[in-house]
């Protein structure tokens, strides 16, 4: 039974802790995978944004170095002589000298009403106005340098040269995910444009301009490639690339087709360009971008004028993140399977460290029931198990030592009785053969007795008349020692017995120095033979007197004990006490401690008598010099 018993907890507990690893392992997926996500896409989008904020920097670089570059060339003198002077051939000498350094894909240099006097591409021409030209514009106007992305219009580039318009030509490629609004071509151009006034003696004789043109340019995007991507690369594809839009047409980009090709003249998404050109703001998110998918983030590029004219685009590969993704996961499954691997392991340890001191407790208390109280736990096991086992076998000696002590007491209660009911038998057997002769002696002395009155036998037979009496009583406690008298209950309280039987006590010599104390509790009416437990009281309270020939105190005590069903009495003196040898005796017939002729040993024993057939125990204790106290208990029926 205790077998099958730890069987069905040992399966309970195994079920629930795999219960528990699986509900534990199953949501530390699930919520590891959605961690893994967010954070893996947060970092992502996070480094997009930095890589877009490197390109934006090193796209407005351009611009700068090639302001700075027409700063120091604007004010040369050499120049704004030539520029006054309208000498075309010095201006082209030193237009060339200049781009040498620049390496500027448009150079020229206009008189101070907007026309060019010379240009470095298609030098023979000259005199046309670019005035319309908003960066130009900007420096007539204000007199002040002007910096910018600007767009060209063909007939600005054809102005340039026919190899100038046809190398910034763009042909449009249509892919699945461009904006719907039909377009074939793009003849415009990008440019990263400067403008610095000529001044001589404060008076502006001319303009010097440079563009570079960004259309079909891969030297920004390749080196944005380098730079920040590293050239890396994911299953052949550049892990990052870089695009510059002119309006909504990519011009500039390291983004590759599927047939490897480049994928400048591909448009950019309805939902992209109106977020970043309608809208005016950054674009992060994922995108489709002409055949794969990046984490990407678009930016607008605006002119001098703050319209928006294209847009600067850098992307990252999804798959990296994704692989990152995988790879993380893969690390957390695994992860989570070890450990519920373990913890499985180590369920089974605990079981077994938990249910094995549990299955020899449950046999060990299965012994001590069947009374074998001499079962102890062997094995030892750890911690609080050691400490329980520990305890189990101190309990099993308490209960051992227990019932050993209670064996003892039953067994000389029996030896108790046993005497008890022998004496009995016999002391019945001679009371009843002397009670016969002392009636007859009794009767004939008081007869003789009343005939010789006033004679001089008179004393000698009042003397055999009163030792006669004196027989007839002791033959008369021998009986009721016997038990030959029957019980006569009828339901009363014992405190009512106990007063009664007190007051009239008090009035007896023995009690003139003794102080009686009553304590009586509130306890029930129960069947009790009156006349016998009154015998009871006197015996106990005349023994207490006797016990104080020189005075003390007496109490008298009652409660009730619910749990017991028991009304208790005890009386207590503070007479001489009852040494330890004797106290084993006194319950004996015919024992006494008093003097010849004081008593005749019959009292408690017939005490003891009387309780017993009221189905009651008394207990005593006592130490000598300072009194005895006994206690009667008697069940209520």
């Amino acid at each position: 039974m205790p077998i099958r018993m730890v069987s069905r907890i040992r399966s309970k507990i195994f079920a629930s802790f795999i219960m528990i690893i699986i509900m534990i392992g199953g949501g530390a997926v699930i919520i590891g995978i959605k961690m893994i996500n967010d954070n893996i896409v947060a970092q992502a989008y996070e480094q997009v944004q930095k890589h877009l904020e490197t390109t934006q920097y090193m796209y407005d670089q351009e611009g700068k170095t090639q302001s700075l570059f027409l700063l120091y060339v604007s004010h040369k003198g050499q120049i704004a002589d030539a520029a006054e002077a309208r000498n075309r051939s010095i201006l082209i000498a030193k237009l060339k000298e200049v781009n040498l350094s620049l390496e500027s894909d448009i150079l020229a240099i206009t008189d101070a009403r907007g026309r060019v006097l010379a240009r470095l591409n298609n030098s023979d021409n000259y005199g046309d106005y670019v005035g319309d030209i908003a960066c130009i514009n900007h420096v007539l106007k204000e007199g002040k340098p002007c910096t910018g992305s600007e767009i060209l219009t063909r007939d600005i580039l054809l102005a340039e040269g026919e190899d100038v318009a046809r190398r910034t030509f763009i042909k449009v490629i249509p892919t699945p995910h461009e904006r719907k609004l039909k377009k074939e071509s793009e003849d415009r151009a990008l440019v990263q444009m400067a403008a610095f006034p000529i001044f001589k003696n404060n008076t502006l004789v001319g303009i010097i301009y440079s563009a570079k043109i960004l259309n079909n340019s891969m030297s920004f995007v390749d080196r944005i490639r380098s730079l920040v991507f590293k050239d890396e690369k994911i299953k052949g594809q550049d892990l990052g690339t870089t695009t510059i839009f002119l309006d909504d047409v990519r011009i500039s980009t390291n983004v590759k087709r599927l047939d490897g090709s480049s994928s400048i003249g591909t448009r950019v998404s309805e939902q992209v360009y109106h977020q970043v050109v309608e809208k005016r703001s950054t674009w992060l998110d994922k995108a489709f971008v002409v055949n794969t998918w990046y984490i990407a983030a678009y930016t607008p590029i605006f002119d001098i004028n703050e319209k928006v004219i294209g847009i600067l685009y850098v992307g990252i590969l999804e798959d990296k993140f994704n692989a990152i993704k995988r790879q993380t996961i893969a690390y957390l499954v695994a992860l989570i399977f070890l450990t519920s691997i373990l913890a499985f392991f180590l369920n089974i340890y605990l079981l077994r460290n938990i249910l094995n001191p549990i299955k020899s407790l449950m046999i060990g208390a299965n012994e001590v029931a069947k009374g074998n109280f001499s079962y102890k736990i062997g094995r030892r096991y750890e911690g609080e198990m050691e400490l329980l086992c520990t305890a189990f076998d101190k309990m099993v000696d308490a209960i051992e030592e227990k019932d050993r002590a209670l064996k003892e007491r039953t067994q000389q209660q029996i030896m108790q009785s046993e005497k008890l009911a022998s004496l009995g038998r016999l002391a019945s057997g001679i009371a009843h053969e002397i009670n016969n002769p002392l009636t007859g002696v009794l009767t004939y002395s008081s007869l003789l007795l009343d005939d010789l009155k006033e004679t001089e036998y008179s004393e000698d037979l009042k003397v055999i008349v009163d030792e006669t009496m004196r027989c007839r009583s002791i033959v008369r406690g021998i009986l009721d020692f016997a038990r030959e008298t029957k019980l006569e209950k009828q339901r009363t309280n014992l405190n009512k017995i106990i007063i009664d039987s007190l007051s009239i006590l008090e009035k007896n010599y023995r009690f003139q120095n003794v102080t009686i104390h009553k304590v009586l509790g509130d306890i029930p009416d129960f069947n009790i033979d009156v006349n016998q437990m009154i015998s009871v009281i006197n015996n106990f309270a005349i023994n207490s007197a006797d016990a104080m020939p020189g005075g003390g105190s007496l109490v008298v005590q009652t409660w009730y004990e619910h749990g017991n069903h028991e009304v208790v009495m005890s009386i207590t003196d503070t007479g001489t006490g009852i040494s330890r040898e004797n106290l084993k005796k006194i319950f004996d017939p015919f024992f006494t401690t008093k003097e010849t002729g004081q008593g005749t040993g019959l009292g408690l024993a017939v005490t003891y008598g009387i309780v017993e057939r009221h189905g009651g125990t008394i207990a005593v204790e006592s130490t000598v010099g300072e009194g005895t106290t006994f206690t009667i208990r008697l069940p209520v029926m």
